[in-house]
């Protein structure tokens, strides 16, 4: 079985955090309604009536890197709606060591610090559409029965596959923004933008209801967003980077005793 796309970092191979509601406050919370205080500084690629998310991109500052000069550890937190999932997996990165892990669809997680790479999967959670069998014959994978899981543990996983953290962002480009005015994010200062025009640009797209977004003034970072698409019951997704513990991952450690094992058995 080919599970590369499950494993790739964060999530092809990084099940959400359980409900919305239990997440920070939105990017549509206390902003104006009215611009007031329009911003005089913009990042490369942003302007008042508009942003070239492909020059934002363009540059080193990624959402795996520039916060990290903000907080010791944080969270990249992304919720839409269940029956219309399109990207997996929430992120946690830990700013002094770099290590990264990722919460993925069906209790799975994975971990990456340097080469080292780290996955595990409840057996429970596994969908129908993933037979056990076939996580049986795959030999990236050892099934531990003490804690009824699958584990990988490979510390020379070397290059690591495009992972979904940055895809959050991509459906934001379809539509048009205004800058309104400048605040703080975690202490961190943002421009916040509203939705000018909800009309996509492709004639495939959703149009969108609501939208605001919060974009770092030094960075070009997008710290946070919340958008309602138009659809019969208003697709609404949210997106926030926010300071968080990094997770205790014990799990790492069984997962490398039980790599270990599975090899002096064979």
């Amino acid at each position: 079985m080919d599970r590369r796309a499950l494993l790739a970092a964060f999530g092809v191979g990084v099940s959400c955090l359980a409900g919305c509601a239990d997440r920070e406050a939105t990017a549509n919370e206390s902003t104006p309604d009215e611009p007031s205080d329009r911003p005089a500084e913009y990042p490369d690629g942003a302007g008042p009536d508009s942003i070239d998310f492909s020059t934002l991109e363009s540059d080193d500052e990624t959402v795996l890197h520039a916060p990290r000069d903000h907080w010791n550890s944080y969270a990249i937190l992304f919720s839409e709606p269940p029956d219309r999932r399109r990207i997996e997996g929430d992120y946690y990165v830990n700013s002094s060591t770099g290590e990264v892990i990722s919460e993925l669809w069906y209790g799975a997680k994975d971990y990456r610090n340097g080469d080292t790479y780290a996955y595990v999967q409840p057996a429970d959670r596994i969908p129908d559409q993933q037979p056990r069998d076939e996580w049986d014959a795959d030999p990236q994978f050892t099934y531990d029965a003490t804690t009824d899981a699958y584990y990988r543990y490979d510390p020379n996983y070397g290059q690591i596959a495009p992972t979904n953290i940055g895809r959050h962002t991509d459906l934001l480009d379809a539509y048009g923004w205004e800058a309104r005015t400048t605040a703080t994010h975690h202490d961190v200062p943002v421009i916040i933008y509203r939705l000018s025009n909800g009309d996509p640009e492709s004639d495939r797209g959703t149009p969108a209801v609501t939208g605001s977004l919060k974009l770092g003034v030094d960075d070009g970072i997008m710290y946070a967003f919340d958008i309602t698409l138009d659809t019969e019951t208003e697709a609404r997704y949210t997106y926030t980077v926010r300071p968080a513990p990094f997770p205790t991952h014990e799990w790492v450690e069984t997962a490398r005793n039980v790599a270990a094992t599975n090899s002096s058995d064979d």
